[in-house]
């Protein structure tokens, strides 16, 4: 309050410009010397007072979102259920970087970070979420920050599925490009599997159909990014089969 100012004190400084005059006719007139206004006003108030900066800060909430109790939160404020194969397939089309996906997984992250505590309504679009209620847009957020026209089918009951599909596309590509999908998993969870090991694997896969095997990287892929990130190796001590077990029990 120490820096305010009243319109009581502008009063007096506007009344001190002001020039009067009487026409035959039309009465009195009444002209301000707006340029004397200015400069006394600058003098008077703005040199003798701290600079503020007119600085817009947009507020967004933002959680950690590779945590299972923020999945298990969401799921139970806002029902959800997978996307349809269609709309993710033409969505992954839009995503050829592994920049472009990492920009729309951001933007998910405030969205569930916001479920997980407001809920929402399940049938909600996820633009109309976005421009509705988190007040993003295309100018101030930039267009490749968020899901493009073909996410229009994706409302609010298939946030998990969709940063999960996200998720795993972000890994996928890593691949392709020849990095490292989990490098922000400890550097004993990066060690390779023996031969045997890798033999058994293989012919286990080799059984199973495409769909199976693609469910199963799916839990595996979840379990990874919402189990053992921030683990030690001694808390995930188990074989693979447990862990997929584990996941999709849970």
């Amino acid at each position: 309050t120490d820096h305010t100012i009243e319109y009581n004190e502008i009063q007096p400084l506007l009344l001190s410009h002001a020039h009067y005059s009487l026409a035959f006719g039309q009465g009195s007139q009444v002209t301000y010397d707006f340029e004397g206004v200015e400069q006394q006003f600058i003098e008077q108030f703005i040199q003798t007072k701290p600079l503020i900066l007119a600085e817009h800060i947009r507020f967004e909430y933002f959680r950690e979102t590779y945590n299972i109790d923020v999945f298990d939160k969401v799921s139970l404020k806002v029902q959800q259920t997978k996307l349809n194969e269609m709309i993710w397939r033409a969505i992954r089309e839009d995503l050829r970087s592994v920049e472009a996906v990492n920009d729309v997984l951001l933007v998910l992250d405030v969205v569930i970070g916001f479920l997980s505590s407001a809920g929402g309504d399940p049938e909600q679009k996820l633009s109309s979420y976005l421009q509705d209620v988190l007040k993003y847009s295309q100018t101030t957020h930039g267009a490749d920050h968020l899901p493009g026209k073909r996410a229009e089918g994706v409302c609010l009951k298939h946030i998990l599925n969709f940063w999960t599909l996200l998720s795993i596309e972000k890994a996928r590509k890593l691949s392709l490009n020849k990095q490292i999908p989990f490098s922000f998993l400890k550097k004993e969870f990066h060690k390779d599997v023996d031969e045997e090991s890798r033999t058994h694997i293989e012919e286990w896969c080799n059984k199973m159909s495409a769909n199976k095997i693609s469910k199963i990287l799916t839990y595996l892929h979840e379990f990874i990014i919402l189990f053992v990130q921030g683990r030690d190796v001694v808390e995930m001590e188990f074989g693979l089969k447990e862990c997929i077990l584990i996941h999709a029990e849970n």
